[in-house]
Formats: structure tokens, C-alpha cells, sequence
């Protein structure tokens, strides 16, 4: 089988590699869609992600769906041919954060596409049958590999509390923030403003539920937030950038008492806010990580196209064209939203 291996930063090779047979409780998979995620362009743009860095050949992509092809011993709760998103966390189920109900915080977690667990961008895979959720019919293989990001997104919303009538801003329009900006609509928010510094996701954020857009190339975006609610504030803003300056637009942009929830990882691991604003506001900031028990409502917004994550799946390409994924999502080429990988999908 092909698999898309990361020897170093811009430097993708497909390479051939061995079917692994399922142990207990694991399933064999062909793997069928593969997101690219912000994450996974820090890794693979700059060589680590969040302080991890890779050391050697390694595989990327958490984003992904998958069809049962082999079971283990002892998995009785799939059977061949299911259809399934794969998630990316495994979690050990015996910490304390596992006994409390968290498993997104879990202490033993193995995460894969973060090194050294290797991804999904592969033909075929083994995983955790605990860690494969049956899809019903009606959701493409694309729009499953993408309900990871929903499920993040949908973690972070359920965080912020988003209230009827309260105003949001939602900076940084790439797919997390989109899906944002969409959950912030679906929860009843009065007014979204949506920042972005490329015009075709701010045209998708409008499309998504935003009702006022800013391009931050172009204007003083915390002057217009503040001009637009008459000084006042939002009552939320979320940050869904790369870079460390974004933390401080929220905060600048909150209400006294507001709330400022962090869901992007900056490229720089730093984070930079005013001490004085975000003090004199008491503003609640908290980070999001991951997502927690999110999967059965982010299938059921995505059946119901409540959420259209096809939408998203901007460009697609197939395992051979891995490079070429990166390439685009990582440079912001062509209008690209998300760049999707098919690992087997013989043609572009």
C-alpha cells in the first residue's frame, strides 16, 4: 500500500508500505477522506506543532473517515463494510480526567498524526474499534472526514455558552472558524462579525451565518467592531488564527465581563494579549483543546444540513497529490477552504 510520509518541512514522499492485520479490539480500514488541518500545516510548513516536533519519517492527518475491511478479535461493534469516522484520540479510560467524563484531556492519550503516532494518510490503516464511529447514509466521505473539525468547533462553542441574542466575533475564517461562526448562528447570536485577511473566506464566513465581515489587511478591525456595538463590545469573541497577535484582537473587541475563548494554535506558541484591557474587563479566556463527546450531534448537524461541511472540502486530490494538498492549504492558494485527501481515489 502508498503512504504519504513527512521526511522534513515541505518534504512529502509517497513511499510503499505494509498492511499491518488488526490485534484485538482493532480494525483493519481504507482509509477514504483525510482533512488537512491547520495543525497539521504547522507541521508540516515549520516542523512541529504546539512545541512537538517530529524525528524521522512520519505520517500526518487526523481528519479522516474510513471503511471497515478486517476486524479483530474480540470487535463486535462494527462489522466489514461500515463506514466510519476515525478518531484521532484514543484515550486510556483509567485516568482521572477519563473517570471525570474528559477524555480530551486524558493523561495517557494517544493522538494520531501527532508525532510519534502516525496519521491516516494512507491507503489502509489499523485503529482502535473504540475509536471508529459508525456513519449512517447520507453523509459523503469528505464531510466525514470533516466532522473532526465540527466536533472541534462544536467542543469550543459549547465552552463559550453562546447565548440568544448576544453579538460574536470570530477571528480567523478558515474551516474551524467557519464552523464557528455557523454554530454561533445555529445557537441564536444577534450579530457576527467575522475577520479574515483572504476575501473568498470571507465570502464563505458571510455564506456561513456572518453578518458583518472584515478584512484585516484593510481596515482597523477593532475600532470597527467597537464602532459597530457603540463602543460596547461583543459579548464573545473567538480566536481561530494561527498567529499571537489575533488573542489580543479579542480581547480588545470583548464587552466588560465578556469572554474570549482560544481555539488556534499561533505558529509562534506564544500568545499575546494587553494585561491592563483584559484585566479592567475581567474578561473570562479560557482555551478549547480537541473536542469532548461531540460526534453524535456533529453527524446529526451534518445529516440534517444544518452544517454543510461539503462546503468546506474545497479541493480534493489523491494520495499521490499529498504535496500538492499541502501546498495549496499552506500557501492559501486557488481559494482554498479545505484541501482534502483521497487516499483512494486513483485520478485527480
Amino acid at each position: 500500500m502508498k503512504i504519504a510520509s513527512l521526511y522534513g518541512p515541505r518534504d512529502i514522499r509517497i513511499e510503499e508500505g505494509t498492511d499491518a492485520e488488526p490485534g484485538p479490539g482493532e480494525v483493519l480500514l481504507d482509509v477514504t477522506a483525510v482533512g488537512i488541518c491547520g495543525s497539521d500545516l504547522h507541521t508540516y510548513m515549520y516542523g512541529n506543532v504546539g512545541g512537538i516536533a517530529s524525528d524521522g519519517p512520519f505520517t500526518l492527518g487526523h481528519e479522516a473517515a474510513g471503511r471497515v475491511l478486517a476486524l479483530g478479535a474480540g470487535v463486535t461493534t462494527l462489522k466489514v463494510g461500515d463506514r466510519v469516522a476515525i478518531d484521532p484520540a484514543t484515550n486510556c479510560g483509567e485516568c482521572e480526567h477519563c473517570r471525570a467524563g474528559e477524555p480530551h484531556l486524558c493523561l495517557n492519550m494517544i493522538f494520531m498524526g501527532l508525532w510519534p503516532h502516525h496519521g491516516a494518510l494512507r491507503e489502509r490503516m489499523v485503529h482502535p474499534a473504540k475509536s471508529c464511529v459508525p456513519i449512517p447514509t447520507g453523509i459523503s466521505d469528505a464531510s466525514i472526514a470533516l466532522l473532526e473539525p465540527l466536533g472541534v468547533a462544536l467542543h469550543a462553542s459549547r465552552l463559550a455558552q453562546v447565548q440568544l441574542g448576544e453579538d460574536v466575533a470570530v477571528i480567523g475564517c478558515g474551516g474551524i472558524g467557519l464552523l464557528l461562526i455557523r454554530l454561533a448562528r445555529l445557537a441564536g447570536a444577534r450579530r457576527i462579525f467575522a475577520v479574515d485577511r483572504h476575501v473568498w473566506r470571507l465570502n464563505q464566513a458571510a455564506q456561513f451565518g456572518a453578518d458583518v465581515i472584515y478584512n484585516a489587511d484593510e481596515t482597523d478591525v477593532v475600532a470597527e467592531i467597537m464602532r459597530a456595538t457603540n463602543k460596547r463590545g461583543v459579548d464573545l469573541a473567538l480566536e481561530a488564527a494561527w498567529v499571537a497577535d489575533t488573542t489580543n484582537i479579542c480581547v480588545e473587541v470583548a464587552r466588560f465581563g465578556g469572554r474570549v475563548i482560544i481555539v488556534g494554535i499561533p505558529v509562534e506558541d506564544v500568545l499575546t494579549i494587553k494585561a491592563s484591557a483584559a484585566r479592567r474587563k475581567e474578561l473570562l479566556i479560557q482555551h478549547s483543546r480537541r473536542m469532548k463527546h461531540t460526534y453524535p450531534v456533529s453527524i446529526q448537524l451534518a445529516l440534517s444540513k444544518q452544517v454543510d461541511l461539503d462546503s468546506l472540502a474545497t479541493h480534493q486530490f489523491n494520495l499521490d497529490q499529498t504535496r500538492e494538498a499541502f501546498e495549496v492549504a499552506g500557501l492559501y492558494q486557488d481559494g482554498v477552504v479545505r484541501a482534502v485527501v483521497l487516499p483512494n481515489r486513483q485520478h485527480g
